[in-house]
């Protein structure tokens, strides 16, 4: 203990009959009892030597007090009533505190793991669009960023932010492995071999200067899939065969329905659509919209123009519907996975 509850009136009133030597004794012994936290020696010349009793005198009033006041208990060892309380008492409200520092610290710990899940979210969103912030950007200019070139909507950021769970956050952990920290720990981007950052900007094909891939990646992101790589070699593949970056949003939505939900939707959901696409088949069009994590719809036009398209290449291959006739809707080659 490094101090002790001290009550004058009680002390005096107890200590009426002690000469000044002996009101020596009993602090000598008594700040060896809290000191230690534990009963004293029932050996008077082991109490000699922690009240430096040197003369017959002081040993005299060693014995004195000490029999008087710290009698020896069962266990063999000389007790104080009111010592063992204060101890007790103070050792509850060490454990006390304890266990309050050690719930800050988890929550701290917690807060700084969400804080960087986050940030490397914001960092992936950001990046899958052509958008590579500064490795110093505060949270509010990165989400400010996040608005601006993803979500284009406050509040369907800070629901995207706030939808980081702790999957999520051990998926960062693995992510931000080759992390660079600098001085603060919440001031984290990604290495971009980890992820890479797609940062050429096609004018044919794009939307808003944003590639093909980078929107391909974003509308499988909002989609659910939160592993996506607009530089990944299978998904340029299918953009150049003509798969839309819809149907790809379109897909991972479909395999993450599925029940169990599809492990790795990201690479499926690109083998899935070239192999529909190259069969002729319309892509799967989920019937909800709405909410934060909706796929984007193609409008009416896109629609008609892609069923268009598709029905012409299976007429110039000699497939269903001939020309002038109506587009005949075919079922989905099974893909195995």
């Amino acid at each position: 203990m490094i101090y002790f509850e001290m009550y004058p009136g009680d002390y005096l009133k107890d200590t009426t009959r002690l000469s000044l030597t002996d009101h020596g004794v009993y602090f000598k012994l008594m700040l060896a009892y809290y000191s230690e936290e534990q009963a004293l020696p029932e050996s008077l010349a082991e109490l000699y030597v922690i009240a430096s009793a040197i003369t017959t005198a002081d040993k005299a009033a060693v014995k004195k007090v000490a029999e008087r006041y710290f009698p020896v208990a069962e266990d063999g060892l000389r007790h104080s009533k009111r010592c063992d309380e204060q101890i007790a008492k103070a050792q509850g409200r060490i454990a006390e505190g304890q266990g309050r520092r050690d719930a800050r610290k988890s929550n701290e710990t917690e807060r700084q793991a969400r804080t960087r899940a986050r940030r490397t979210t914001l960092f992936e969103d950001l990046r899958a669009v052509g958008v590579v912030p500064d490795g110093l950007v505060t949270m509010a200019e990165l989400k400010a960023l996040h608005v601006t070139h993803v979500t284009h909507n406050e509040s369907v950021t800070n629901a995207a932010m706030s939808r980081v769970t702790d999957r999520d956050m051990s998926r960062q952990s693995r992510v931000t492995a080759g992390v660079k920290t600098g001085v603060n720990t919440g001031n984290q981007t990604p290495d971009p071999i980890s992820i890479t950052p797609d940062t050429s900007l096609h004018t044919q094909g794009s939307l808003g200067g944003v590639t093909d891939a980078g929107r391909a990646c974003l509308l499988m992101r909002q989609a659910g899939c939160h592993s996506t790589n607009p530089s990944h070699p299978d998904l340029l593949a299918a953009l150049n065969e003509g798969v839309m970056p819809e149907t790809l949003g379109h897909t991972v939505a479909e395999g993450l329905a599925r029940s169990p939900p599809v492990t790795n939707p990201f690479p499926w959901a690109i083998k899935t659509a070239r192999n529909r696409h190259a069969a002729g088949a319309m892509p799967a069009i989920p019937k909800t919209t709405g909410g934060t994590n909706a796929n984007p719809q193609l409008s009416s036009a896109d629609q008609v123009a892609e069923q268009r398209r598709l029905h012409e290449q299976r007429a110039a291959a000699g497939g269903l519907g001939g020309s002038g006739g109506d587009v005949i809707d075919v079922e989905f080659e099974p893909v195995h996975h």
